[in-house]
């Protein structure tokens, strides 16, 4: 590493450990991808910074700092420890100062690369998460440093000022790569060049651990996002959900498959409202009354062990976009269950039909689950008959 050479790379939305284990998945294939791009090279730093008060403190100083093994090899990430009058310098008045460890690793930036967990350019959660997801991306425009647009799916906008804040940082951007078409003719009109890849996770590999699979597996992820029907935005919209996970696992029950629940988001020690897989998946479990053949899966998980029992299934229907990219990179027939239009994009440009094998569940009633389920089933009979 010469004198001077730039040795640090930002990863926007980089985590391990995340509730979420498709933004583990992101982040471990994030790595991978840069490295085979040429962004992240052999010696480079993964870093970030953690905005906090009372820096007079000792333990303040105290940085993070993590080995990460993605494929056999491994990468150092560094949290380092920032006062909040940094950050609070840099919003108001667009100052960095120069002296600062913060100003210093500033300037040994190589590039900002953003995740923005995949569907987070976009104000589908909230705008004010839009916002949080950029905050380095606005930051490495300001300060000229190349900005990458990891693979993700762009949009949609509620909002008029999130389109015009997505339309500045798209167009400041170094590269552009985008995981679907959900939002190529708004690029193509704004003259934005990008380039189709693979989702991130695709470059996960799957980690084994012991399980006894049954032969001919169901699985099915159930979302606490849309189980709970109090999450954020998207309040509202799932009240009918339960009943649609209730009547596909007695539709599979029918046709004498073993069943697995699967949860995707979770935190295995303190759940987390409003949004933990597990606590649905336990739900779904408790309030279905035959419960043969149903097994529930309630481990600890990391996101590699999550790909690994998806992949074991002989068929899958998924909530979590993330736990259907774990199929559909894994060979699994899958199915998705949809709340955006990132499901139908995600699924053709994976070579897959997004038409015949996605459903879109909100705002739904009662009277959609026969269709739904009647969608499922034809894709199965047509699956299973090709095998």
């Amino acid at each position: 590493m010469g004198k001077g050479k730039k040795k640090y790379v930002i990863i926007s939305g980089f985590t391990i450990g995340n509730n979420n284990r498709g933004c583990d998945a992101l982040s471990i294939g994030s790595i991978q991808f840069m490295k085979e791009r040429n962004f992240l090279h052999d010696g480079d730093k993964i870093i970030f910074f953690r905005f906090m008060n009372n820096f007079l403190i000792r333990d303040f100083w105290i940085d993070t700092k993590n080995i990460i093994n993605v494929n056999g090899e491994k990468w150092t990430q560094i949290i380092y420890t920032v006062p909040k009058y940094e950050k609070i310098l840099w919003d108001k008045f667009h100052i960095i100062l120069p002296f600062t460890r913060f100003g210093r690793c500033i300037r040994k930036i190589a590039c900002v690369a953003a995740i923005n967990g995949g569907d987070g350019f976009s104000d589908i959660y909230r705008e004010e998460s839009m916002d949080r997801f950029n905050y380095f991306s606005y930051l490495a425009i300001e300060k000229k440093i190349p900005l990458i647009l990891l693979p993700q799916t762009v949009g949609p906008f509620n909002s008029e000022s999130s389109k015009k804040k997505a339309e500045y940082i798209l167009r400041n951007a170094t590269q552009v790569y985008v995981r679907d078409k959900s939002f190529a003719n708004e690029l193509d009109r704004m003259g934005i060049k990008y380039e189709i890849t693979p989702d991130l996770s695709s470059f996960m590999l799957p980690e084994a651990w012991q399980i006894d699979v049954k032969g001919r597996a169901i699985g099915i992820n159930v979302s606490g996002l849309a189980y709970s029907n109090t999450y954020q935005n998207l309040t509202g919209q799932f009240s009918v959900y339960p009943q649609l996970i209730d009547e596909i696992i007695s539709f599979f029950q029918k046709k004498k498959h073993t069943i697995y629940l699967i949860p995707h988001s979770f935190n295995y020690e303190q759940s987390e409202p409003d949004n933990d897989d597990i606590e649905a998946c336990k739900a779904a479990f408790e309030n279905h009354e035959n419960k043969n053949n149903i097994i529930l899966i309630n481990k600890n998980m990391t996101a590699p062990e999550v790909k690994f029992i998806i992949s074991k299934m002989s068929f899958f229907i998924g909530t979590r976009m993330h736990a259907n990219f774990a199929a559909i990179y894994t060979k699994v027939p899958v199915f998705g269950l949809s709340y955006s239009y990132k499901f139908k994009g995600a699924f053709d440009a994976n070579g897959l039909d997004g038409e015949t094998q996605t459903a879109t569940i909100n705002n739904i009633t009662s009277e959609d689950i026969p269709y739904i389920i009647n969608k499922i089933s034809f894709f199965y009979d047509y699956r299973m008959n090709e095998e």
